[in-house]
C-alpha cells in the first residue's frame, strides 16, 4: 500500500501530463479533464501512501528507474522513498495542485481585460493555450512529487530539473507580453545558477562515494567515513540550489518578477512546490547537515537575511501580487531557519509544519488575489478598496489567509511560526549562536509581517470602494511605480465561477484548522513544541504589526507605508536595486564577454576559414596565368625557375 502510493503519486500525473502535451488539439474539454484527473490520482495516492506510512511504516527503497551503470564500478540505484515526511509534504503538494486545476478552469474561460497595468490579465489569444498551460501545471506537480519522494540524489536532480523547465513554461504563459516573457527567461536563467550547485554535489558526491542514495549517504556521515571537506563541499554547494529553488538571499530576485505568470501559478509555485523544494531538500539531508554544523550555520544565516529583508520589501509593494510574492520570501526564510537550528535528526518538524502551514495560507491568499483582480481589473491595492462592503466573504477569506501570515492565534500559521520560533530559542538555550539570529530575526519579522498584512487589509478590504467613487484620485506618490501611471481601462466585474470560488473554501479548512493536528500528530510533527512565552510574544509582535496598520487611516494616512521616506520606500519597493546589481556585476560583463567571444569566432577562428578560401583563390589564380597557352609565358617560367634553381644550389653550397 505504501508502495503503491509513493509509485503512483508521481506515475500517474506525469502519465496525465505526457497525455495532455501530446493531445493538446483534442479540445479544451479533454485538457481540462486530463488534468483534474491527473491531479486528483496524484492526492488520492498521496492520501494512500500517508495512510500506509502511518499503518505499516516507512518503505526505504521502492524500485522506479532501475539502477545504472556510471562508470568506474559505480552503479547508482535511482529509486523512491516513503516516509512520513515525503507523504505529509506529497498530500500538501496534491491538495494545491488540484485546487489550482480547478481554480484554472474558471480563470482561463473569462478572462478580463488587459492593459499594461494588469500583469496578471491575459488576452484573446491566451485561453486557447489552456490545454498546454494544464498539461504543464500536471507536469509541474509530477516532478515535484518526484523530489518529494527521491531516495536518490540523482533522481531528485531529474524532478529538480523538469520543475525548473516547467515553471519557466508556466511564468512565461503569456508570452505575446514582453514582460511575461522576460520574467520566465529571469526565473529560469537565476535559479540555474542555483541549480548548478545541485548538479556539482552530486558529481562531487560520486567521485567521492560512489554513490548519491540518501540513505547511504547518511549512514556514514553519521558514522564519519566521510571526508568533512568533501561533506561540507557538497552541502554547501547544495546550498546554492536551495537559494535559486528557494528564492532565498542572493538568488531570490526570480522571485516577485514571475508574478507576470497567471495568478493559478503564482499559487502553485509560492505555496507547497517550487520555492517549499529547497527547505524540503535541506530537510531530507538533514542527518548530513548535523554532521556538518557549519553547513547549517551558513543556511541560518541566509534564512535570517532573508526573512527580514524580504518583509521590509513587501511592506513598501504597491501590487498585491509582489506583496504576496515577497511574502513567500520570507515566509519561506522561516520554514529554512526553523530546519536551520535543528539540534537533532527531529528537528525537521518546525520548518516541514511551517511548509504545510504556508501551503495553506499562502495558496488561499494568492487564489482571493486571482479573485480580487478578477473583479477589479488591476493588481494595485490601491484599486481594490471596499472588498468587505461588495464581497463580504471574499473579504474574510483574505482576512483569514492574511491571519495565518501574520501568525495571529488561533490559525495554522500561528502554530506554525511559533514553533520555528521556539526551535531558535531551544538552539540559543543550548549554546547555539545561530539560534539567538533566528529568533530575534525571526521576532522582529513577526512585527513587520503584522504590518505590511493589516496594510493590505487596510486598503484592500477597508479602503474606499474606487469601483464606485470615480471622482477620486490615486493616490499615488513619487515613489509609484511607472508601469502603474496608465489609468486602468474601463472595466466591468463579472460574476466569480464555481471553479474559481470552491477552492478558496477547500483551502480555507487548513488555513483556520491545521493547529489541530496538534492534538494527535504523526511523529514527524510530534517532534515540535511551542514555548509559552515565546509563542506570546511572537503573536503580540504580530498583532502590534496588523494593529498599527490598521490604526493608519484613522489617524489621517490610507496607507502606513506613506510613513516612510520616499527614497526608503522606492528602495524597498524595488526590492533595494539587488537587480540593479546584478545587471552591474553579472549580466553586463557576461555580455561583454559573450561579445568577445563572438568577435573572436567571427574575428579570428572564422577569419582563418575565409582565409583558406582567399589564399586558394588566389593561388588558382596564380597558377592559371602560368597555364595562358602562351609560348613565351612558358619560356618566361622556365627562366625564373632556372635562376631559382641556380641562387639556391649557390646558396646550399
Amino acid at each position: 500500500m505504501t508502495d503503491e502510493g509513493a509509485l503512483l503519486s508521481v506515475v500517474v500525473p506525469a502519465v496525465f501530463a505526457a497525455a495532455g502535451l501530446l493531445s493538446g488539439r483534442w479540445g479544451r474539454q479533454w485538457a481540462r479533464d486530463s488534468a483534474i484527473l491527473g491531479t486528483l490520482g496524484a492526492l488520492a495516492a498521496a492520501v494512500v501512501e500517508l495512510v500506509g506510512v502511518l499503518r505499516d511504516g516507512p518503505a526505504a527503497s521502492i524500485r522506479f528507474l532501475g539502477r545504472i551503470d556510471v562508470g568506474g564500478g559505480t552503479t547508482l540505484a535511482l529509486d523512491l522513498r516513503a516516509d512520513q515526511l515525503s507523504a505529509i509534504v506529497a498530500v500538501a503538494v496534491g491538495v494545491v495542485a488540484l485546487c489550482v486545476q480547478v481554480y484554472s478552469v474558471g480563470y482561463f474561460a473569462d478572462l478580463p481585460p488587459t492593459g499594461p497595468h494588469i500583469p496578471d490579465a491575459g488576452t484573446p489569444e491566451a485561453p486557447t493555450r489552456y490545454p498546454g498551460y494544464a498539461a504543464t501545471v500536471t507536469l509541474f506537480t509530477a516532478a515535484m512529487m518526484l523530489v518529494v519522494h527521491a531516495g536518490d540524489l540523482t533522481l531528485l536532480l531529474i524532478g529538480w530539473e523538469t520543475m525548473g523547465l516547467a515553471s519557466y513554461l508556466l511564468v512565461g504563459h503569456h508570452s505575446e507580453r514582453a514582460a511575461a516573457r522576460r520574467a520566465a527567461v529571469k526565473a529560469f536563467l537565476v535559479t540555474r545558477v542555483g541549480d548548478l550547485g545541485v548538479l556539482l554535489a552530486v558529481v562531487l558526491l560520486i567521485a567521492a562515494e560512489g554513490t548519491t542514495t540518501i540513505d547511504t549517504l547518511a549512514r556514514r556521515a553519521a558514522a564519519g567515513e566521510i571526508d568533512k571537506t568533501t561533506l561540507t563541499a557538497a552541502l554547501v554547494l547544495l546550498l546554492a540550489g536551495v537559494a535559486g529553488k528557494s528564492a532565498q538571499f542572493p538568488l531570490h530576485t526570480w522571485l516577485p518578477d514571475a508574478m507576470e505568470g497567471p495568478t493559478p501559478i503564482s499559487a502553485l509555485i509560492h505555496a507547497a512546490t517550487m520555492v517549499a523544494a529547497g527547505v524540503f531538500l535541506v530537510a531530507r539531508l538533514l542527518p548530513l547537515y548535523l554532521a556538518v554544523p557549519g553547513a547549517l550555520a551558513v543556511a541560518a544565516v541566509i534564512a535570517s537575511i532573508t526573512m527580514l529583508g524580504a518583509a521590509l520589501a513587501a511592506l513598501a509593494q504597491e501590487d498585491l501580487k509582489r506583496l504576496l510574492a515577497w511574502s513567500t520570501i520570507s515566509q519561506v526564510a522561516y520554514m529554512l531557519a526553523g530546519v536551520s537550528v535543528a539540534l537533532d535528526a527531529t528537528g525537521t518538524a518546525p520548518g516541514i509544519f511551517h511548509l504545510l502551514s504556508h501551503a495553506a495560507f499562502k495558496a488561499l491568499l494568492f487564489l482571493v488575489a486571482g479573485c480580487v483582480i478578477h473583479l477589479t481589473g488591476s493588481t494595485l491595492m490601491r484599486d481594490m478598496g471596499g472588498l468587505l462592503r461588495q464581497h463580504r466573504s471574499m473579504a474574510w477569506l483574505f482576512g483569514l489567509g492574511l491571519a495565518g501570515l501574520a501568525g495571529l492565534p488561533p490559525v495554522g500559521g500561528f502554530w506554525s511560526k511559533e514553533a520555528v520560533l521556539t526551535a531558535a530559542d531551544d538552539a540559543a538555550h543550548e549554546g547555539h549562536w545561530t539560534g539567538w539570529l533566528v529568533l530575534l530575526v525571526g521576532l522582529l519579522t513577526s512585527l513587520v509581517t503584522g504590518l505590511y498584512a493589516g496594510r493590505a487589509w487596510s486598503m484592500v478590504a477597508l479602503g474606499r470602494d474606487v469601483a464606485h467613487d470615480p471622482a477620486r484620485a490615486p493616490e499615488g506618490d513619487a515613489v509609484t511605480e511607472e508601469p502603474h501611471e496608465t489609468p486602468a481601462p474601463e472595466h466591468v466585474p463579472h460574476k466569480l465561477p464555481l471553479s474559481m470560488t470552491v477552492p478558496l473554501w477547500v483551502l480555507a479548512v487548513p488555513t483556520a484548522a491545521l493547529g489541530l493536528v496538534l492534538v494527535n500528530p504523526p511523529d514527524l510533527i510530534a517532534a515540535l513544541h511551542v514555548d509559552l512565552v515565546t509563542s506570546v510574544t511572537g503573536a503580540l509582535l504580530g498583532l502590534a504589526g496588523v494593529g498599527w496598520a490598521l490604526s493608519a487611516p484613522r489617524l489621517g494616512a490610507p496607507d502606513i507605508a506613506d510613513a516612510l521616506p520616499a527614497g526608503a520606500r522606492a528602495l524597498l519597493r524595488d526590492g533595494y536595486r539587488l537587480d540593479d546589481v546584478q545587471d552591474r556585476l553579472v549580466v553586463r560583463p557576461a555580455m561583454a564577454l559573450a561579445r568577445g567571444v563572438f568577435a573572436g569566432d567571427s574575428d579570428v577562428v572564422d577569419a582563418y576559414v575565409r582565409g583558406s578560401a582567399t589564399v586558394s583563390r588566389w593561388g588558382g589564380g596564380v597558377l592559371r596565368r602560368a597555364q595562358g597557352g602562351l609560348a613565351t609565358g612558358y619560356v618566361a617560367w622556365l627562366v625564373v625557375g632556372a635562376v631559382a634553381a641556380g641562387v639556391a644550389g649557390m646558396v646550399l653550397s
